[in-house]
């Protein structure tokens, strides 16, 4: 018993390729957990159990061992069916969210889930990732391309608080400006990726899309990251959905709106204190607090002629201009 504990805990003290574990440095562990051995027997157990698991020695002396990069995940008690599922709808679902350190981690147990799933007989768990879909509520659109590099590097200023450089393209000007970026967060908009930044050393918040990254390099310096600064209240602040009046915060809104289209806002409030009158001629009037963003305007462009704006005031013009000029784009020859 002591022997198969001990070639147990060597497995799991092996790390995986490209990193490795001299024989000296595991006779060191060993010794520590209770498991002292000789660092001749270690290199001898480490032979027999290489034909049969996946592991890897560098050949050099002493040895340095590790599990081969493309070895499947092993431990006791094994991954179950659930377990399994989980990873599948995480490689899924979560993929393009997770850093490429944490995808590269998960790597062996997301292939022992699908190894695992692989092996079930019939319906149930093994179908279940065919039968599950995310689907967008508004238009489709495919995801610009980001620089793998970029990618990275932006995780890991994030993930250890470093500043990075980066060329930048700007969508209001011609070519590529250099910044010294601070990251604070990252916000997945569909499709595009949003970088939450200060730049140098202005206060300013920036919403930086990484696609338009050229190029990335991680720094030395930390992260200078504002005090006060909060990713849930500067989403709650209508930060990705634009806004139009950022210094007069939120409006009450006022809008008649059909009332067959409206009925889903009775199980999805648009707003805070919402409010729904009686249904007249077809139609029902909806006020809500809400974020003056052009997020609102474009999710109330949506309906056409379902929906009117009534308050407030400077909205309403604003539709009404709207209307006008495509009153004179359809009507052109």
């Amino acid at each position: 018993m002591d022997t198969l504990l001990r070639h147990w805990h060597m497995l799991r003290l092996l790390p995986r390729y490209p990193r490795k574990i001299s024989t000296a440095e595991i006779e060191a562990k060993l010794e520590n957990s209770g498991f002292p051995t000789s660092r001749r027997t270690i290199q001898r157990d480490l032979d027999k159990l290489s034909a049969e698991f996946p592991l890897v020695s560098d050949g050099n002396k002493p040895s340095g061992w590790s599990w081969q990069p493309n070895a499947e995940n092993f431990d006791v008690p094994g991954m179950d069916t659930t377990t399994a599922l989980t990873f599948r709808m995480v490689e899924t679902y979560l993929k393009p969210l997770l850093p490429h350190g944490c995808l590269s981690a998960l790597d062996p147990h997301m292939r022992r889930a699908e190894s695992l799933l692989g092996e079930l007989e019939g319906g149930g768990l093994k179908t279940w990732p065919g039968k599950v879909r995310i689907v967008q509520r508004s238009q489709s659109l495919k995801p610009p391309q980001i620089n793998a590099e970029v990618m990275d590097v932006v995780y890991e200023a994030l993930f250890h608080d470093r500043q990075f450089h980066g060329d930048y393209s700007s969508r209001s000007e011609r070519g590529t400006k250099e910044f010294v970026v601070n990251p604070l967060g990252l916000i997945f908009n569909d499709p595009v990726v949003y970088l939450v930044a200060t730049l140098w050393d202005y206060p300013d918040l920036r919403l930086l899309a990484l696609h338009r990254f050229k190029n990335a390099r991680l720094l030395k310096d930390g992260c200078r990251r504002p005090a006060d600064f909060d990713l849930d209240k500067y989403l709650a602040e209508g930060a990705v959905e634009f806004p139009v009046n950022k210094n007069e915060g939120p409006i009450r809104l006022s809008i008649s709106m059909a009332a067959d289209i409206a009925f889903h806002l009775r199980e999805s409030p648009l707003g805070q204190k919402q409010k729904i009158g009686p249904e007249e001629d077809g139609f029902v009037r909806i006020d809500a607090t809400v974020q003056d963003t052009c997020q609102l305007r474009w999710w109330l462009l949506g309906f056409g002629d379902q929906v009117e704006v009534l308050e407030p005031e400077h909205l309403r013009a604003e539709f009404a201009q709207i209307a006008q000029s495509l009153q004179d784009m359809y009507a052109s020859p």
